[in-house]
């Protein structure tokens, strides 16, 4: 056959063809490209001999190193190492299988693509490509051999919906993945209306790791101080495990502030951040006299958390809350943390060795009241213990064991410094003045007797003679002495009154003391059963009693030991004034007892449950029920009280709490009752209560707490209605240093919505809580209840409505409130926080964009409780 009669084309059908194949490179094929290339279809490839071209039907598919290019159809010029790809209409006339291109950088689908796999240029139409959480729309399309990507008639968009919902309308820009968009005149467009929003030139950040930049204000107005910028500064992207945070507010009032922010994290050894802020306010009018003032607000909030694989054996953990008493009123603006009055603070540091009963621990802690505006810190506290070990015990033990093996020996040491001031002398010299220092070591040896081994019920009663030494040193001692009388008539007759001088003596002294001690205990379970009888549900309650009885005595040593006790003696009226110790004011009090020392202690522990039967019929297995978790009650009595007075036997105190409804309500509740009556000053008297009202004890006081949580099964929907889109997800890749958002972890707006995380897989849940406490310290008895109720519900797949308050039913009034709405609106969100009434009236609209990348694309509208005070 003649050879010009041989077709130039060679037609594969799909059926006799292999899934994958590859087209050999080298000098045969003309090719420049230095790998093989891949191919396959699922519908037929036809060959072009003469022409070197190859067309792919049907999920076509090439791929190029790490270049992977997937369509309807393809087209590849050998000779030229052009691809050309687009998809295919199908019977119904619809185009599909548009291309879509992958390489080791990014992705995208379009219309239609031309590519050059040597110079790796591109031609495409309407493409659509994911840019680090954000998403690029183009008409016209050039990509370049760096990869940078020129366009015309573009979208700039974080919906993930393929016709966006909302874009910014760029006429000709470039794309740099990884890095950023660099866009001509824009404009934003809403629901395909466009906004009379345009901007000349627009920098769209898109790179994989953070960077550094400018921080926008936000703006507003407030009643009190006027117009403000808020939260603008600079964020600095220092490094992998490190960044900064500097912003500002500003106010035309003259109010400003300054805010410091770092989060920092070391893989395997620790993570934390560290917030400082600092306030000027001003007040009032600095032309009206008397209405002018200004004040300063500081606060300091340290997170630190060692990672336990970074050494077992030593930890350092800081979590510091510490700010001034009118912060919170003032910039705070969470309701919920204006609400609290109490902060704490601690800094630790743990030792521990392998092997050794040694350890070693040091911290610094604070309190404060911002109410009283009162503040105790101690700085610092180091001890240094030793664990229980027993000295005597043989390493290789043979025959019995001998009595003398189970003496124990332990070792405790403190060092501490005290500190009671109030926030403003804070940061000042005075608040050392009255700073209390004290060290104490202790050094017992004991052992522990079990005489009744073998008999059930004296088996927990325990003998504990011991020997123990304390030692303290102070800085300070108390010395008290008369300087006068002051005269006072009563029932007629005048009396002279001293009066008493307290005088504090700057010196350090060692004050110890060794005395011996014996302590006894007894604390046995008796459990009793009773049964019903008949088919009823209820077969059994079991009640387990457990009654604990403890006593511990040491012998008057005075004459022995050091006396660190003196007396008072009023020559006037030729009395003892009283009898008091030079360390009566010390951190650790006196180490030696003023004569003999003993208490009775006595307490009983109560456990009820219920055996029944199951509602099931098919269920033979009784069901175990509990009544009554516990209820317990304790007191006790001092044996060697020298006060003829007051009685020697503690008030009663009783606790407990149950859980019913099937676990779903708690009960808790706890009080003090006490037998003895008292005087007209309500000082505890010796006379008991009975004779005094015939009643057997006085409630002093009581409260109950009672809650419980109603919720709906969770649904198969997923936060935000299941639709965790490329936004959600590059809330996730934009995690810093510590694993969360580095620019909006250490942001204060993050505080203007209660309840920030909206979860729709639980449609409605509820929470009921009633408070109550009694007390009567004087004849009036003060009686306060509260009822709180909070929750939320999904009104649809896309609304959340949440709430929160209180009722105070002593004063008859609503306790603060608050009210959230949110509304998922696909790449938007909506979101309204309302406190409708009370001191802290406000409320708090926002619409934005949920992507942290347009951040700043929002709408606020909001009226601060500050302009309430």
């Amino acid at each position: 056959m003649p050879m010009d009669t041989v077709r130039s084309q060679l037609e594969v059908p799909a059926t006799d063809s292999v899934p994958g194949d590859t087209i050999p490179v080298g000098p045969t094929m003309g090719s420049d490209i230095e790998a093989e290339v891949k191919y396959s279809a699922t519908d037929s490839l036809v060959f072009a001999l003469d022409t070197a071209i190859v067309e792919l039907y049907g999920d076509a598919r090439i791929t190029y190193e790490d270049i992977q290019l997937e369509a309807a159809y393809i087209r590849y010029e050998m000779e030229n190492n052009l691809v050309t790809a687009r998809g295919l209409p199908d019977s119904a006339g619809v185009v599909t299988g548009h291309p879509n291109f992958t390489d080791k950088d990014n992705s995208f689908q379009c219309k239609l693509l031309k590519y050059n796999f040597k110079t790796q240029k591109g031609y495409i139409e309407e493409v659509i490509t994911e840019q680090e959480g954000g998403y690029l729309h183009a008409q016209q399309t050039k990509r370049q051999t760096s990869g940078h990507i020129h366009l015309k008639d573009g979208k700039y968009t974080t919906c993930d919906a393929e016709h966006p919902h909302f874009y910014i309308a760029i006429t000709k820009g470039i794309s740099m993945p990884g890095d950023k968009i660099i866009a001509g005149p824009a404009y934003i467009v809403l629901e395909d209306v466009p906004l009379p929003l345009g901007i000349p030139f627009g920098f769209f950040p898109n790179s994989r790791t953070k960077t550094s930049g400018i921080l926008i204000p936000q703006y507003g107005e407030e009643q009190r101080r006027g117009f403000y910028l808020r939260d603008g500064g600079y964020y600095f992207a220092m490094n992998d495990y490190m960044d900064l945070r500097i912003t500002g507010d500003l106010y035309t009032n003259g109010t400003w502030g300054l805010r410091v922010g770092t989060n920092y994290k070391l893989n395997y050894r620790f993570t934390g951040n560290l917030r400082v802020q600092y306030f000027k306010n001003v007040t009032g009018f600095k032309n009206i006299e008397g209405l002018y003032s200004v004040s300063r607000d500081y606060s300091v909030s340290w997170s630190h958390n060692q990672d336990a694989r970074a050494n077992p054996t030593s930890s350092f953990r800081a979590s510091v809350n510490l700010s001034s008493s009118s912060y919170d009123q003032n910039h705070t603006r969470n309701i919920n943390s204006v609400m609290t009055n109490t902060k704490q603070s601690s800094i630790s540091y743990t030792k521990s060795w392998p092997n050794s009963p040694f350890n070693f621990s040091a911290s610094l802690n604070h309190s404060q009241n911002s109410r009283t505006k009162g503040v105790s810190l101690t700085l610092p506290k180091v001890s240094f213990n030793m664990s229980r070990i027993t000295p005597f015990k043989r390493k290789r033990g043979t025959g019995p064991e001998r009595w003398y093996e189970d003496i124990q020996l332990t070792y405790t040491s403190i060092l501490e410094n005290r500190i009671n001031t109030t926030d403003s002398l804070l940061f000042t010299r005075e608040v050392f003045d009255d700073m209390v220092s004290g060290y104490r070591h202790s050094i017992p040896l004991s052992l522990n007797i079990k005489p009744f081994r073998k008999t059930a019920m004296l088996q927990s009663f325990t003998l504990t003679p011991s020997m123990n030494y304390n030692g303290m040193i102070y800085t300070r001692q108390t010395f008290k002495e008369i300087t006068g009388h002051t005269e006072s008539e009563q029932n007629g007759t005048v009396a002279l009154k001293p009066i008493v001088r307290d005088t504090l003596i700057r010196k350090l002294s060692y004050a110890h003391s060794l005395y011996p001690s014996f302590s006894a205990g007894l604390s046995p379970k008796i459990y009793g059963m009773f049964n019903f009888k008949g088919n009823g549900r209820l077969q059994t309650i079991r009640h387990v009693m457990s009654p604990s009885a403890s006593f511990s005595y040491v012998p008057d040593l005075t004459g022995i030991q050091a006396d660190y006790y003196r007396v008072l003696y009023d020559e006037v009226n030729m009395d003892t004034i009283q009898v008091y110790s030079i360390y009566e004011d010390e951190i650790y009090g006196t180490p030696t007892f003023n004569g003999a020392s003993g208490s009775l202690s006595l307490s009983l522990r109560n456990n009820f449950e219920a055996k029944m039967r199951s509602k099931s019929d098919t269920v033979e297995e009784l069901e175990k029920v509990k009544l009554l978790d516990n209820l317990s009650f304790n007191t006790g009595m001092n044996l060697f009280q020298t006060d003829t007075l007051s009685p020697r036997w503690r008030p009663i105190s009783f606790n407990g709490n149950t859980r019913i409804l099937n676990n779903k309500v708690n009960i808790s509740f706890r009080g003090v009752m006490d037998p003895f009556g008292y005087d007209e000053t309500r000082s505890r008297t010796r006379e008991s209560y009975f004779s005094q009202t015939g009643k057997p004890v006085r409630l002093t006081n009581a409260s109950m707490s009672m809650g419980f949580t109603l919720q709906s099964k969770q649904g198969d929907r997923g936060s935000r209605a299941g639709e965790e889109g490329p936004e959600e997800e590059a809330r996730v890749m934009d995690a810093g240093a510590t694993g969360m958002n580095s620019m909006q972890e250490d942001d204060p707006a993050g505080d203007d919505y209660y309840g920030d995380y909206v979860n729709f897989d639980i449609p409605w849940s509820m929470r009921l809580d009633y408070n109550f406490s009694y007390s009567k310290p004087r004849d009036v008895p003060s009686v306060v209840q509260t009822v709180r109720v909070s929750g939320d519900f999904s009104l649809t797949p896309k609304w959340k409505i949440g709430f929160n308050t209180g009722y105070d039913l002593d004063r008859m009034m609503f306790t603060t409130t608050n009210l959230s709405i949110y509304r998922d609106l696909h790449c938007w969100e909506m979101r309204l926080s309302v406190v409708p009434f009370g001191n802290y009236r406000s409320y708090n609209f926002q619409i934005n964009a949920k992507s942290a990348i347009l951040s700043d694309l929002k709408y606020n509208k909001r009226k601060s409780w500050q302009d309430n005070f």
